[in-house]
């Protein structure tokens, strides 16, 4: 099953793009929160501190929780730097076409960021995927398959994340992420849609387990104009120098 604090996030966050919960309204206390939705302390804030780092709410100490103006293009897909729930749970209408799903040795580089030996297996996943119909991203996923069993053909072609936290119960828990923007390539030109003047928006990933365990390296290349990317920042208190 889903985290519980996700199950809240979502719900909040579903409340809040339909206007259920107003710009500038005052969500109900943590208090509450844990009796409406029984729950403790702890999962409340974990759902609230996703939908704060991702702007849609305002925390403020003693004072309670604000519903933020969150305003975007509706023709682009929101990708968060606080987003790992896969790109099923983040966008809407998402479908995918396996293109490639093999078992090969690791290479040096996935080798690397997975903490694996070159003679390893590793399963090697190229994705095509859809946002409404459209084809937004080309996708490279490698997984360490000790780490991560029995990832099959139909899991690929719909949610490995939700497969790894809901039938394996394990926890995703952080990403080391690198943005650049690329020439586009033919697979590019050929799956994107893309012409040879346009870039793609390469997002190399590397994904780790609540234990620190690496389990996924990522190479997700998007056209270029169908994603916003959004990163939000949280000023913190200075510390006081004597």
């Amino acid at each position: 099953m889903a985290s519980k604090y996700m199950e809240i996030y979502k719900d909040l966050k579903s409340q809040i793009e339909t206007g259920v919960l107003k710009p500038g309204e005052k969500i109900k206390s943590e208090v509450d929160l844990c009796k409406e939705y029984d729950c403790s302390r702890m999962t409340i804030r974990n759902a609230l501190d996703i939908l704060s780092e991702e702007g849609y709410v305002f925390r403020k100490k003693k004072v309670g929780t604000f519903v933020l103006n969150h305003v975007h293009s509706h023709n682009r897909t929101i990708i968060s730097e606080r987003e790992l729930s896969g790109l099923t749970r983040s966008a809407k209408n998402v479908t995918s076409k396996v293109i490639k799903f093999e078992v090969n040795f690791v290479d040096q580089n996935v080798a690397l960021h997975l903490n694996m030996k070159k003679s390893d297996p590793v399963l090697y996943i190229y994705r095509l995927r859809y946002v409404n119909g459209e084809p937004v991203i080309l996708e490279h996923t490698y997984l360490n398959p000790r780490v991560i069993p029995g990832v099959t053909l139909d899991v690929a072609e719909h949610s490995v994340y939700r497969y790894i936290e809901e039938t394996l119960g394990l926890r995703i828990a952080s990403a080391k992420k690198v943005t650049t923007a690329q020439p586009s390539n033919e697979d590019d030109h050929k799956y994107l849609h893309l012409k040879d003047t346009e870039p793609v928006l390469m997002i190399e990933q590397v994904a780790y387990l609540d234990d620190g365990t690496p389990f996924e390296y990522s190479l997700a290349r998007h056209h270029y104009d169908k994603f916003e990317m959004t990163m939000y920042s949280l000023r913190r208190k200075e510390m006081s120098h004597k």
